[in-house]
């Protein structure tokens, strides 16, 4: 168990103020949401989670996060299991209450995660796969700032010192993202901490750079960008 006094999420927040892009992605990825909501805030769609310390934090200075239920005595267990050791799922007011100070680190992350090598080495950030299909920024890395990146990168740098078993789950994950764009015959792109953009080959890591407006559209931005006008959907 890994005991820390709750303020080191607030140096932690303090360290990963930025946003992806000061454009509110969220307007071009609600409309295909039935509700409007934007995917990354609708917890039928993502459940965010916390590390205990830091749930801890956010329950002693805001009243923006409840702890996340279901209805469907099954479907939460199996989300509890599914959740990464000393992490709890949680769910916040709604995009419309957002505070943004108060964000999760989950939050401010997504929809990337630390891209771990077979070397063990912390590269840069890919993105979580099963979200193609409804994240724009997914579809639009090259909107990612250089301020973002960095603060990303230094965040995880310091939970993988604080938390022992933080950079493994990312390095399992990594290997299990490996193995599905392997299978698929994909290459896996990749915002490397230099600042440019890769292709990583799944097979052998190999990593060729690449113009980072030149990866696809995916899910219904490949067919916007198709369109004949497709700022304007």
């Amino acid at each position: 168990m890994c005991i820390l006094p709750t303020k080191t999420f607030a140096n932690l927040y303090a360290g990963f103020p930025s946003a992806i892009n000061s454009i509110d992605c969220g307007e071009y990825c609600s409309i295909y949401n039935d509700d409007g909501i934007p995917f990354c805030c609708d917890i039928r769609h993502t459940i965010p989670t916390a590390y205990q310390v830091e749930w801890e934090y956010l329950q002693s200075n805001t009243g923006l996060w409840r702890m996340w239920q279901s209805d469907d005595p099954e479907i939460f267990v199996e989300l509890l299991e599914q959740a990464p050791e000393g992490h709890t799922l949680i769910a916040c007011k709604g995009h419309q209450l957002c505070q943004r100070g108060f964000r999760s680190i989950s939050c401010r992350s997504f929809p990337f995660y630390p891209y771990i090598s077979s070397r063990g080495e912390l590269i840069g950030l890919s993105y979580y796969w099963e979200y193609e299909d409804r994240c724009w920024v997914i579809s639009n890395l090259q909107v990612v700032t250089k301020g973002f990146l960095e603060e990303f990168i230094q965040t995880y740098e310091q939970l993988f010192e604080l938390f022992g078993n933080e950079k493994k789950n990312f390095s399992d994950f990594s290997a299990e993202m490996r193995e599905i764009f392997s299978r698929s015959h994909r290459a896996i792109p990749l915002l490397h901490r230099n600042g440019s953009a890769y292709k990583i080959s799944p097979r052998d890591e190999r990593l060729r750079r690449y113009p980072v407006e030149r990866f696809p559209r995916l899910g219904p931005y490949k067919i916007a960008a198709e369109l004949t006008f497709p700022d304007e959907i």
